[in-house]
């Protein structure tokens, strides 16, 4: 089966407003499969292009100005796509655009048109994700899409990344690692605070061993970062292969050498490695810090796990685990340490936590530097989180404005 994936650019985003196709980016897939035969076309649209759009794709009307109008591109565009299924995002705006200029040129004499079935990756990605931020990147970034410039650019290297959603979006097993918000409703175990003392009040009552954990996308699931990967089934391939590595050069590093596999992930982890494990904290103010030290525009969450049981890390043996469990790092560090640390290993085959008794509070976006002003005046800021001098450097840059 051959498909087609598009992506354009325009001089503006409304077509009431006159606005036309500047870019067609187009890449043959077979069986599912990207060839690397593509089209790729700049036009000349005969009109200025709005100052906000060259903002965000940087064409010009100088760059287009030489540049072949859209009755000289037809059939070459036509005869790549053919009357093969169309894969676009955002379809509504793609082919309202495409059938336009088809439009425009009928006058010519030309009976060109796009007739073929559609596939909408936006569609697909709302009716999966109903109450989610489905825009293109943020579903790249929940299915961990790499949106890393390639040889392609532009129009062009959007329609790949749009080909390789569709396939992460279709494919039942990422289930396994997306987000799902539906799991939390407001009042039950969603609680959406705006000071510090609506914070105070939502974490009263639970355990002194309650999991805490924080993060700047509300969105973002409770995965470890070893399943954070489009390939989703190769995760022990890619653990074993990680760690043989990390092992093996991490000898002459060690003063001490680990006594058996959880700490041998605890180090790695605590090095940036993707492992199986989840950092947690026993501290909810900790947890409030890593959910809003970023100032980022998303809403951000702090999830309380009050899980009631841990495992000792020794009887733990991650090629048996069946569930996912909780323990105390017996390999410590300063900075588990100074963050209350703790940790949840998960099994390939329940990669994603997902329990009744976990809550979320959600802190809006707008509140997140009111909530970090207000850590500091408790003793939580960079210093005292990240206990050497990358977390006192840091620390002094905040306090002088510095970001």
């Amino acid at each position: 089966m051959r498909q087609i994936a598009i992506s354009i650019e325009t001089t503006g985003p409304e077509l009431s407003s006159g606005h036309r196709v500047i870019e067609i980016g187009a890449v043959e897939l077979i069986h599912e499969k990207l060839t690397g035969h593509h089209y790729h076309q700049y036009i000349n649209p005969q009109r200025t292009v709005e100052e906000i759009a060259i903002e965000r794709h940087g064409i010009t009307d100088e760059f287009l100005g030489n540049k072949p109008i859209f009755s000289e591109i037809t059939k070459e565009f036509l005869a790549f796509v053919g009357k093969d299924e169309i894969i676009t995002y955002n379809a509504g705006f793609v082919l309202s655009f495409l059938h336009h200029e088809f439009a425009l040129i009928k006058g010519e004499n030309h009976s060109d048109d796009l007739n073929n079935d559609v596939v909408d990756v936006l569609v697909i990605g709302n009716e999966r994700h109903p109450k989610q931020n489905n825009s293109l990147y943020s579903l790249c970034d929940r299915y961990y899409v790499d949106t890393s410039q390639s040889g392609l650019f532009g129009s062009l290297f959007r329609a790949e990344i749009i080909a390789d959603l569709l396939f992460a979006l279709i494919d039942e097993s990422t289930k396994k690692i997306t987000s799902d918000l539906s799991h939390y409703e407001a009042g039950e175990n969603l609680i959406v605070v705006d000071s510090f003392s609506d914070f105070d009040q939502a974490i009263d009552g639970f355990s002194k061993t309650a999991l805490c954990r924080g993060v700047s996308n509300h969105e973002y699931p409770l995965l470890p970062s070893l399943f954070r990967h489009a390939d989703v089934e190769s995760a022990d391939i890619r653990e074993h292969n990680l760690m043989w590595v990390f092992k093996t050069h991490a000898k002459a590093h060690l003063d001490i050498f680990p006594e058996n596999e959880i700490e041998w992930m605890a180090i790695a982890q605590h090095h940036g490695l993707p492992t199986r494990l989840l950092d947690w904290s026993l501290s909810p103010l900790v947890a409030c810090f890593f959910a809003v030290q970023s100032l980022s525009s998303d809403d951000a969450a702090i999830y309380i796990y009050d899980i009631g049981k841990f495992q000792k890390e020794e009887e733990i043996q991650p090629s048996k685990l069946n569930n996912i469990v909780a323990f105390f790092p017996s390999h410590g560090t300063k900075r588990v340490t100074a963050q209350s640390g703790m940790f949840t290993i998960h099994p390939t085959k329940n990669m994603k936590l997902e329990s009744e008794s976990i809550k979320k509070i959600l802190i809006p976006a707008s509140k997140k530097k009111y909530f970090l002003e207000k850590l500091v005046k408790y003793g939580i800021h960079q210093g005292t989180i990240f206990p050497d001098l990358d977390g006192l450097s840091n620390y002094i840059r905040y306090l002088n404005d510095y970001r």
